[in-house]
């Protein structure tokens, strides 16, 4: 067997053994070398021009290069039907011109004969001496293996090519607007995703007893306490002071009720002040009395037992707090419920006993279906700066509570509404807030 027709057989059984179209490409353009010496081949395809050049991995379509041959392979894709050598007067002026800038003397043009309707290819091989008979009719050969195995990538395996894969489109269109328009009038749940944390469901809120500034916080975040541990405590130097000048003004008042007293019994006019010293006495135990209540409850002490919800303590050290104001809470670990916070443009009309499906960072695939209880009508401001509706749910029956401060999102189920306004819904609405409607 001479080399040339060896070298044939393993060249078509090197091209039906490619993985896809970019390796098949590869092997025309480089590998055919090794039947036909050549100094330069290109692949056309009207489709989409130059699609491999000899000698280099990835072709740049905006190269000077490859415009000039994608004007030449459309030229000559015309101009010549059947293999041969290339007559540069059936180029362009401008192109012929410039051929001996780009491409040697000699050169072969090969159509690969895909079929009727089907893309035009072609391989352009060239170099400066002349090519044989022989070498064409080899060429020639390896042109139809190369077009047979190019099919199946080009045209595909199904639906009788490329022509009947656009047949198939064109009649699939009408049905698939069909569709369409038939599915956007399927009910289903409007539902939208809200930010959740696990909150205290019977939390007891632990209140300033006094005006005052918070001087020690004596207990950490999520600590467990017991009724009677000390939480925190009020800075008493101002109320140190209101102690001692009612304790002094008391002690004046008895004085002034002793010497009224013994003036009673010889002077008739000091009988009329007595009752008046007597009031002032009285006011004064008063204000002592509830000034030392109030520093018995300086130290403000756990009323149950119970998880400490409270932020940094560090935080709450030096601050001043008003009578009633809440500094932290008490709450049991798992007597725990959902709150959601759902954003302004997520606003939805919810039916009574709305679900609210909870997704658990720690827990994903876990959810835990809950019913809401309440939805705030107004926009509250979050701590990190956004607005958004406070959403409460209880824990359904039988599900196992999470533990107190875990976060994840939840799914909240609304009304049924068509489909086509459920994707159709926040386009719309973004588009009346851009517009002004």
């Amino acid at each position: 067997m001479s080399t040339d027709l060896l070298n044939l057989l393993q060249l078509q059984r090197r091209a039906r053994g490619v993985a896809g179209e970019a390796e098949l490409r590869f092997v025309i353009v480089n590998e055919t070398y090794r039947l036909v010496p050549y100094r330069q081949a290109v692949l056309w395809d009207e489709r989409s021009g130059i699609t491999a050049v000899s000698g280099v991995a990835t072709a740049d379509p905006s190269a000077p290069l490859l415009q000039w041959l994608d004007r030449v392979g459309r030229r000559l894709a015309v101009a010549m039907t059947e293999p041969g050598p290339i007559d540069r007067a059936m180029l362009d002026p401008a192109d012929r011109d410039a051929w001996a800038d780009w491409l040697p003397a000699a050169a072969l043009w090969l159509p690969l004969p895909l079929g009727a309707r089907k893309p035009k290819i072609g391989l352009l091989v060239a170099r400066d001496e002349p090519f044989g008979e022989t070498e064409l009719q080899l060429l020639l050969e390896l042109a139809d293996a190369y077009a047979f195995v190019l099919d199946r990538f080009v045209v595909g395996r199904m639906f009788g090519g490329a022509g009947g894969r656009r047949r198939l489109r064109r009649g699939l269109w009408p049905l698939a607007g069909v569709a369409v328009i038939a599915a956007s009038f399927v009910p289903v749940p409007l539902t939208v995703l809200a930010p959740t944390d696990v909150v205290p469901a019977h939390p007891a809120v632990i209140r300033s007893p006094s005006d005052g500034v918070v001087d020690r916080v004596l207990v950490r975040p999520n600590e467990r306490v017991v009724p009677g541990q000390p939480l925190f405590a009020l800075d008493e130097t101002v109320l140190k002071g209101k102690l001692e000048v009612a304790g002094k003004a008391l002690a004046t008042a008895e004085a002034e009720l002793r010497e009224l007293s013994q003036q009673a019994v010889f002077d008739p006019g000091a009988k009329s002040k007595l009752a008046l010293a007597l009031g002032r006495r009285d006011e004064q135990a008063a204000e002592l009395a509830n000034l030392q209540r109030l520093q018995e409850r300086i130290v403000v002490k756990a009323p149950q037992s119970g998880i400490t919800v409270l932020s940094d303590p560090s935080d709450w050290i030096g601050r001043p707090v008003a009578v009633g104001e809440k500094v932290l809470e008490l709450a049991e670990e798992h007597d725990t419920e959902i709150e959601a916070w759902l954003a302004p443009g997520d606003a939805i009309d919810l039916p009574p006993n709305a679900g609210l499906t909870v997704f658990l960072n720690v827990a994903p695939l876990s959810p835990i279906t809950a019913t809401v209880r309440s939805v705030a009508y107004e926009a509250t401001a979050r701590p990190d700066g956004t607005f958004a509706h406070r959403v409460r749910a209880r824990i359904d029956d039988g599900e196992e509570k999470p533990r107190l401060g875990l976060k994840g999102v939840s799914r909240l189920a609304g009304q049924p509404v068509r489909l086509g306004y459920w994707l159709l819904r926040r386009p719309i609405a973004a588009l009346r807030a851009w517009a002004g409607l």
